[in-house]
């Protein structure tokens, strides 16, 4: 699955690196590896009646206070993405979940939220498996995703 990243990010002339590495499945785990740029988390969440989508990314030490989401959008009590409906829209398992899971998501509904402080930072995200990152700035990410017709918002989260 990371091929098929890897291709995006050549065709639109995004520089990046890329990090071989064993596989993480907690952020805690990750700080084990020496990767250099912010380290962050991606998580999947989804309203009360699973009815509207959001992705948010926010440095890995930060906890998320999911009403800043419901106020940004005007939206009901948010609730984690069960692995079966991280499967059908992004066809991932947690632990392996980043921005770059949006060209998974046929559906084009889910809302990407990056924390404000990510803003201008060198970042790092796995290819769609979590024995892999990339590094790369956010202006790229940002490319990325309007490649895909994706919408994003940054917000103090």
């Amino acid at each position: 699955m990371r091929q098929k990243i890897f291709d995006i990010l050549d065709s639109l002339e995004i520089e990046y690196t890329n990090y071989e590495h064993d596989a993480v499945f907690t952020c805690d785990e990750a700080k084990g590896v020496d990767i250099p740029g912010y380290r962050v988390k991606s998580l999947l969440l989804r309203n009360k009646k699973a009815t509207n989508f959001y992705m948010i990314v926010l440095p890995d030490n930060k906890q998320l206070d999911t009403n800043i989401i419901r106020s940004i959008f005007d939206d009901s009590k948010m609730s984690f993405a069960s692995p079966e409906r991280m499967m059908e829209k992004i066809w991932l398992k947690p632990w392996s979940v980043s921005p770059f899971a949006i060209i998974n998501n046929t559906d084009k509904d889910i809302r990407v939220v990056f924390d404000s402080e990510l803003q201008w930072k060198q970042v790092w995200f796995h290819p769609l498996q979590n024995d892999n990152t990339i590094v790369l700035e956010m202006k790229s990410l940002e490319h990325f995703l309007e490649n895909l017709g994706t919408e994003y918002v940054y917000h103090e989260l």
